[in-house]
């Protein structure tokens, strides 16, 4: 499976259901790789970039956020499909934490697979966070956010983003 390689597909022209299952699939396949590999180099830049993304949300950076996408990306919000992230930055995330005076999130270790030329790798952080609005009403949460990020130059960029949560009991 070394030679195994992954097939560039693109959100433009084709429906979102069918990208959804082209990115599951995917990850399914990175997982399936290296379940049992210990984090290489590499794999801990996709995850420092992963780290950087949930750093700038955490500090409504959305300028900071912008850089570490792909050109070409999806974002999917508890299951729905959010297109990319220019339009999930426009529509919908940046009007959000405009409306939190805090915001913090905390992680556990996050579970991480690659293909073996690590041209990808996913990174899925459980996560905790609290959301504090200007009205002082307070939302903690639960949840997990998972990233598929691709290589290119040297570089990972955030391909796939899936955030996924509940209010915590």
């Amino acid at each position: 499976m070394d030679g195994m390689q992954f097939q560039h597909f693109s959100t433009k022209g084709n429906n979102m259901s069918t990208n959804k299952t082209r990115i599951v699939a995917a990850v399914v396949v990175a997982a399936c790789l290296n379940v049992a590999a210990p984090v290489r180099a590499s794999q801990d830049s996709a995850v420092s970039v992963s780290r950087q993304v949930l750093e700038a949300l955490e500090n409504k950076d959305l300028d900071a956020a912008d850089a570490l996408f792909a050109s070409e990306s999806s974002v999917f919000e508890s299951g729905k499909a959010e297109g990319d992230w220019q339009n999930y930055r426009a529509h919908h995330i940046g009007a959000e934490l405009a409306e939190f005076h805090v915001f913090e999130i905390s992680t556990s270790d996050p579970e991480v697979v690659s293909a073996s030329d690590e041209s990808l790798v996913m990174v899925a952080w459980p996560i905790e966070y609290l959301i504090e609005l200007h009205d002082g009403t307070r939302i903690e949460s639960v949840g997990t956010i998972t990233f598929v990020l691709i290589e290119a130059d040297g570089t990972y960029r955030v391909r796939h983003m899936h955030w996924s949560s509940r209010r915590k009991p």
